[in-house]
């Protein structure tokens, strides 16, 4: 039977809202640098968000781990380990990236506190902080970070370890995923990434940052942990949750890339 994440990524219900999360024309423009550094300052303070929201979510998912007080062989080889070390990996790896956004902005003059216009927001209406007038989170960032703080102290109690390893592998598979086929539009261009829009911040910095051999194979020790957690948690509800979360990313990973 093939895995979990095999069964996700070959679902009959979601193969075009893979394509429209992982191939959006801002994805193609920013690969080719032809963002211009407004437009990248706008998603990037949203990403940065986005990411603030994902520490706090790893925080929630981690105090959701429970270390077997008991165990037949050393306490390092059993699953609960692993997921823990897999969610060590995810925090060490954000905070890492937080001080990256703030370097490589100052580096090329981009905004991180820019304001999103509210005609290139999916899914506004006009309103909501992020698109407009005042800074912070247009409406899909919110919902992610939502989303993301449903794992928290404060959030939904019910939510389990299971899902929260759905989502951190469907965030982070999509992520790397659209930037490696923005990083294969760039290779047709014939351009210098020092002739960019944006100075060459995509293509000299972040494109290579979110295609890099490491971060692929994070995704892949993601993956492979949860893989590992649904076949030890098998039930008759383990799909469905699956899918249910798999959707919901999906659908916010589509409104997260601008209309451009």
């Amino acid at each position: 039977m093939p895995s979990l994440t095999a069964r996700l990524l070959s679902h009959p219900q979601t193969p075009d809202a893979y394509k429209r999360a992982t191939q959006s024309p801002f994805l193609q423009l920013a690969g080719q640098g032809r963002l211009p550094p407004t437009t990248l300052s706008q998603w990037l303070a949203q990403d940065r968000l986005y990411a603030q929201a994902y520490a706090r979510f790893i925080g929630g998912l981690l105090s959701r781990v429970r270390l077997p007080v008991r165990s037949d062989r050393p306490i390092r080889e059993t699953l609960e380990w692993r997921v823990v070390q897999v969610l060590k990996s995810s925090l060490d790896g954000i905070l890492v990236e937080l001080a990256f956004f703030e370097d490589t902005a100052a580096k090329y003059g981009l905004d991180l506190a820019a304001v999103v216009p509210a005609e290139k927001v999916v899914g506004s209406s006009g309103g909501g902080g992020g698109s407009g007038k005042e800074f912070g989170p247009n409406p899909t960032t919110a919902a992610y970070v939502d989303l993301f703080d449903s794992f928290g102290a404060g959030g939904n109690a019910n939510k389990s370890v299971f899902e929260g390893l759905v989502l951190l592998w469907a965030t982070e598979k999509v992520y790397h995923e659209a930037w490696t086929y923005a990083r294969d539009q760039g290779q047709a261009s014939q351009t210098k990434a020092e002739d960019d829009l944006d100075g060459g911040a995509l293509r000299k910095e972040f494109i290579p940052n979110w295609t890099s051999a490491e971060f692929g194979a994070f995704v892949d020790e993601i993956e492979a942990c949860l893989d590992q957690y649904a076949e030890t948690h098998s039930g008759a509800d383990v799909d469905e949750t699956a899918l249910r979360v798999w959707k919901e990313v999906l659908q916010l990973e589509q409104g997260f890339w601008p209309q451009v």
